[in-house]
């Protein structure tokens, strides 16, 4: 096999009136100046990636980005290939375009596609010229949707009726700007060629581990793609350790095969298994396999696959939404990413950077929400022990008919067949946040129970959550919760006190970036320069409330609270202000409350306008006998108010109410409220200091209702 790189060398032109397919653009002998004035020239780019950042200067926000979605592109590359080619099978490779798309080579259509993260490719070796130069052209597209719910168009962003399984474009609420919708060939292309006998996309790898985990049973499915006369073939499967190479494993088969495509599947046990698991409990260990076609003889293709053995569990009633992974509880503490609406615009270091210091602040678990990342982000996640709950695209409200569901099951089923090898993946979100889903629709009749199937069709050992905030549904489970942000500026955050949840997906509050950071977006900063000098006291109350839902879950783990996902780490443009990162990397206040509240081991004060309670949490697998909690509390002028210290013994996986924490609180006066928790050794375990904690800030006026749409940002009282 040998592969050629086509990603370099490619024209761009844009079609104002939609008349390529109509004129033949597609065509080798295409000459734009031979029919008039219709088409511009061609434009060079040096780099695939989305078209907003590669032509715009503000690629983030303003109406002329909607130019980009009204018409199609044509993309052309001219190229060779070696006469070595000359009557070889070769296969054309796309790893992503958004979002629609048609192929043609040398004037031949080869074939379409819909989606923007799932590889795909086409059999063109018979189309190919190895002897002469080779035209590939493609019309990509991702247009604006014209419709909204009727009665509903005031509320635009969450009415419009979206036509593509696309997630958050034209989200036009301070998250995606009302004029960004990505488009363009965003990953890479080559031409391989090969055999007339093939591997033909991902091997699926499933694993059933025993009841005790003492041993797992693999099954691995391969397609194989056979060109040309019936043959015997031979396959071979190896398993081997990821860290130390060492082979686990080993088994071969020998084939009579016919043209066409077959199954092939290869069947191994693995003694003792090291399972994956996340980073605050076990190592997360991982495995490869590796699959060879012998011909003759001779190995004429190898690929390798890695993957995890570990066992997924989701335990839904009325009364819980609970994570098992491999027999145990785990209690998930979370965040959601979404590092930027160009996806194209990631890579590996990136990730690495955003993924430690996601660890760093504590959490063991990640809700990539609403799109599909880059394959480095989830190869990342495996080997760092991160676990993902990975949403679909789809969102809000879509349409309803036979076809538009076929197309959203193809799309999603596209997702998981890239996706299912990875043991970092604890679920699938199906919609997230459809709408009526109290009244059915789409929860219940379409396209809800049809994506569901499709999942557990093609990966019937990973849970789904049918319909990400539809709390009550046995197949969902997960709540949204933003009270003191979201729910309306007469709520505050102090109002969960004393409520429950059984999974929060979804909390937060959005707060400015830095003023520095702001200033490098002159639009932005003219825009909040009423409020700069309040910024700091909306980065505090982020802060605030991140701090308080946080220790809230904690304090009720598994009473039922299984779980918190925070709205979101980073923000994924430079207006758009959830994060607790800004776009830039620079980190706001509300990072404070996942450094002090979220790490495996805890100590917090329960309270609302008073103390009432201390609370130790240890959400590792190890006991931690004969603890030491001190806790003291001074006012205002440094005076001892209360004080003590007891000691305790911290059962693994727990939470545990150490004892009352009770004194008068005065009106108006400051308090320092200082915990510690010391192992039998005393080392440190863990600290929470809060300042003031009973003068809570109040929800920041003017928030959540204005906004700018021209900008896609929060106004505030601006």
């Amino acid at each position: 096999m040998s592969e050629l790189d086509l990603s370099n060398g490619w024209c761009i032109l844009y079609d104002a009136h939609d008349l390529g397919e109509k004129l033949s653009i597609y065509r080798i002998d295409w000459n734009p100046h031979g029919i008039g004035a219709a088409f511009s020239e061609w434009q060079p780019i040096d780099h695939f990636g989305h078209l907003q950042p590669l032509l715009s200067k503000k690629p983030y926000f303003g109406s002329e980005l909607r130019y980009f979605n009204e018409h199609p592109w044509w993309y052309k590359l001219e190229f060779q290939v070696p006469l070595e080619q000359k009557g070889k099978y070769a296969t054309l490779r796309f790893e992503g375009v958004d979002y629609f798309c048609k192929v043609w080579l040398n004037g031949e259509l080869v074939g379409e596609h819909e989606g923007y993260s799932a590889p795909f490719e086409f059999e063109v070796g018979h189309l190919l010229k190895p002897e002469d130069s080779n035209l590939l052209v493609v019309k990509v597209w991702s247009p604006w949707d014209k419709r909204v719910l009727p009665g509903e168009e005031g509320g635009r962003f969450h009415s419009v009726i979206r036509d593509m399984v696309k997630g958050t474009y034209e989200h036009a609420d301070t998250l995606v700007q009302r004029d960004v919708n990505p488009v363009g060939i965003c990953g890479g292309v080559k031409l391989i060629s090969h055999s007339d006998v093939v591997f033909s996309g991902k091997p699926v790898i499933d694993t059933d581990l025993s009841d005790d985990f003492g041993s797992a049973d693999l099954r691995i499915t391969c397609s194989v793609l056979v060109n040309g006369d019936s043959r015997e073939v031979t396959f071979r499967c190896r398993i081997q350790e990821e860290n130390t190479g060492i082979q686990v494993g080993a088994t071969e088969k020998a084939e009579m095969l016919q043209a066409g495509e077959k199954q092939i599947n290869f069947a191994l046990s693995i003694p003792n298994p090291k399972l994956w698991c996340t980073w605050d409990r076990e190592e997360p260990n991982l495995y490869r396999a590796v699959l060879e076609i012998e011909l003759e003889g001779t190995v004429i293709q190898s690929i390798d696959e890695r993957f995890g053995i570990r066992h997924i569990e989701l335990r839904r009633t009325e009364k819980e939404t609970t994570f098992l992974l491999n027999g145990r509880r785990i209690f998930l503490r979370g965040t959601t990413y979404f590092p930027d609406v160009y996806i194209s615009s990631m890579y590996r270091s990136r990730y690495l950077r955003d993924l430690e210091a996601i660890r760093r602040a504590g959490c063991n678990a990640i809700r990539v929400h609403v799109h599909v990342e880059n394959p480095d982000f989830y190869a990342l996640c495996d080997e760092l022990g991160i676990a993902v709950i990975q949403d679909s695209d789809l969102n809000w409200v879509h349409p309803v008919n036979e076809e538009w569901k076929d197309r959203a099951v193809r799309v999603f089923g596209d997702m998981i067949r890239e996706l299912r090898n990875h043991p970092s993946i604890i679920c699938w979100i199906c919609i997230n946040e459809p709408r009526g889903y109290s009244e059915g629709s789409m929860l219940n009749e379409c396209p809800g129970p049809q994506l569901v199937a499709e999942a557990k069709r093609l990966d019937p050992k990973r849970p789904t959550i049918r319909g990400s905030g539809a709390e009550s549904d046995l197949e969902s489970g997960d709540s949204h919760n933003y009270m003191g942000s979201l729910s309306g500026e007469q709520t505050h955050y102090t109002d969960i006190y004393g409520k429950t949840e059984k999974l929060n997906t979804e909390f937060g509050f959005d707060a400015p970036a830095c003023v520095q950071n702001l200033r490098l977006v002159p639009e932005i900063y003219e825009r909040l320069k009423p409020i700069i000098k309040d910024i700091e006291d909306i980065q505090y109350y982020q802060y605030r409330l991140l701090k308080y839902y946080i220790e809230h879950y904690r304090i009720i783990k598994y009473k039922p609270c299984s779980g918190y996902f925070q709205f979101m780490f980073i923000d994924l443009c430079p207006q758009s202000f959830y994060g607790v990162y800004d776009w830039w990397g620079i980190p706001k206040e509300g990072l404070k409350a996942l450094r002090e509240s979220n790490q495996p081991l805890g100590i917090f004060m329960e309270y609302k306008d008073e103390p009432v309670a201390i609370w130790v949490v240890n959400d590792t697998v190890h006991d931690f006998p004969g603890c030491l909690v001190r806790w003291s509390v001074l006012d205002e002028n440094g005076d001892e108010v209360t004080g003590g210290e007891l000691e305790i013994d911290m059962s693994e996986d727990s939470a545990t109410r150490v004892s009352n924490l009770s004194f008068p609180v005065e009106v108006g006066k400051s308090y320092r409220v200082s915990l510690f928790l010391r192992d039998a050794e005393g080392n440190l375990l863990a600290k929470n200091v809060y300042l003031n904690p009973f003068q809570h800030p109040p929800h920041p006026k003017g928030h959540p209702g204005r906004m700018s749409h021209e900008l896609g940002m929060r106004l505030y009282w601006v």
